[in-house]
């Protein structure tokens, strides 16, 4: 049977410890000849609890290791699809919003309490925002309670919600359509998605122009493309 599907789980914590292994697991998961990588929470009550901040003796916490982490999570040539079961906390959150599809099931909780520690969520900001509008994260922010899946969905934060039975049926679904991607166009997409936003309308519609110039001309995109005129359809399994 075809591997389609890598499964890298989280620790409860991301202290320095856990984070070393988190990062080797994920290069792990990105090697593998599995098309599609599942990022899994810690256990059915956990999807992680975000940084242990001062958890060392000096009160220091592996912040530069994490921006690494999420860092690599935007570089892959592979989707990353979050399955949170359990509570998304801070950086744990962070993580979610790293993945390109997010599936939560409905006792799934997000939220984001940096603000109450006197603390801010730097360094998830951007992944956060890349998924939910600023005005909005910054709302989450400011009351720093716990919100349920149902509102991630209504935020834009979440893509499907499921009962927890449901999960691996939805982790199926999501990878038969997310394993079909060409890695070149996820990646362009991660890149352009966030660049796009740092020029006016005129310029990022100039620069969106010369993106796609440059992919049809690319090999596989003219062979997909081909292969459909063809009549096979890139939907089908």
């Amino acid at each position: 049977m075809e591997l389609t599907v890598a499964t890298v789980r989280l620790p409860q914590d991301l202290d320095a410890t856990s984070m070393m292994a988190l990062a080797r697991d994920l290069a792990e998961a990105l090697a593998s000849p599995a098309p599609v990588i599942a990022v899994t929470g810690a256990d059915n009550d956990t999807y992680c609890l975000g940084l242990a901040v001062g958890s060392s003796l000096d009160g220091s916490a592996p912040t530069h290791a994490f921006s690494d982490l999420l860092t690599t999570m935007h570089r892959a040539r592979k989707p990353l699809v979050a399955m949170v079961d359990g509570r998304a906390i801070g950086g744990g959150m962070g993580i979610a919003c790293a993945c390109d599809w997010i599936v939560a099931t409905d006792r799934a909780t997000f939220s984001l309490p940096e603000l109450l520690w006197g603390l801010v969520p730097a360094i998830i900001w951007p992944v956060i925002t890349d998924r939910m509008a600023p005005h909005v994260a910054r709302q989450w922010t400011l009351s720093a309670h716990s919100r349920t899946a149902g509102q991630g969905l209504a935020a834009g934060l979440v893509d499907e919600v499921v009962a927890p039975e449901e999960l691996e049926r939805a982790l199926r679904r999501a990878t038969r359509t997310l394993r079909r991607l060409e890695p070149e166009a996820l990646s362009r997409l991660r890149q352009w998605a966030r660049a796009s936003r740092q020029h006016e309308l005129p310029d990022a519609l100039r620069l969106g122009a010369d993106i796609t110039a440059d992919l049809v001309q690319q090999p596989a995109v003219r062979r997909r493309w081909q292969a459909f005129a063809a009549g096979d359809s890139p939907w089908s399994d």
